[in-house]
């Protein structure tokens, strides 16, 4: 099944459907087999057949996505068959599994800018904001760099403007939020902290939310007091 999956993803990529026909060809596989794990797929919601067709809208391809990762499947495979739209939902996805709440495609203003963070995880204290980078290629030290250092100005300029976002980040009951800036990337070849900003693959994203401390002090953290309206040194 985990290859039926991949192959199922990786041929519905770029478009909607198609046609049974190609997956018996991309598959290495019986036609019994592909036939079967077809008919299974569609009683789970998984796809949909249309005559000689398979169907999968964008929830279907994430739900794939999710069974393939369970049937122990390679994550950085299954992260290479979904665009970056699908990437991110798989990040908020791993986010929820590990009981926070999640904003998506935060947008606000600070002193004239407008900012834009990807995937908001919220778990009192604790607020993670996590930038999601596709990339599939050219991880070098000067463009990780980088976007570690544009997540941080995010996640300063949106500590300042709290408490205004924490009624549209659900957190106003909160006595104190402590802020993450954090790049999730899809190679597994760069990894760790830069200037306190964790670097986290797709593969390790879940057993770092599990392990992850807010208390830290390596972590490039920022407390807001939302009682007080104040940054807490």
């Amino acid at each position: 099944m985990r290859d039926f999956l991949i192959g199922l993803l990786e041929s519905t990529l770029s478009r909607a459907r198609v046609p049974i026909s190609h997956l018996r060809e991309s598959i290495r596989d019986s036609t019994a087999s592909i036939q079967s794990k077809i008919e299974d797929c569609e009683k789970r919601g998984l796809l949909r057949c249309v005559d000689d067709w398979i169907e999968v809208d964008s929830n279907q391809r994430l739900m794939l996505a999710i069974e393939a990762l369970k049937a122990e499947a390679d994550v950085g495979r299954v992260c290479r068959v979904l665009d970056w739209r699908e990437f991110e939902e798989l990040a908020s996805k791993a986010l929820e599994a590990n009981g926070f709440s999640v904003t998506k495609h935060l947008m606000f203003k600070h002193s004239g800018h407008r900012y834009e963070i990807d995937v908001v995880g919220s778990k009192e204290p604790l607020l993670i904001c996590a930038d999601c980078k596709h990339w599939k290629s050219g991880l070098g030290r000067r463009r990780i760099r980088n976007a570690a250092r544009k997540q941080f100005e995010r996640m300063r300029s949106l500590a300042e403007e709290m408490p205004r976002q924490a009624s549209r980040l659900g957190i106003t009951a909160w006595n104190r939020v402590v802020i993450l800036p954090t790049v999730i990337t899809l190679s597994d070849t760069t990894r760790g902290l830069h200037e306190g900003i964790p670097i986290v693959p797709m593969l390790r994203l879940r057993s770092f939310l599990k392990e992850l401390n807010p208390l830290d002090r390596e972590l490039a953290t920022i407390t807001v007091d939302l009682k007080t309206h104040s940054l807490i040194a």
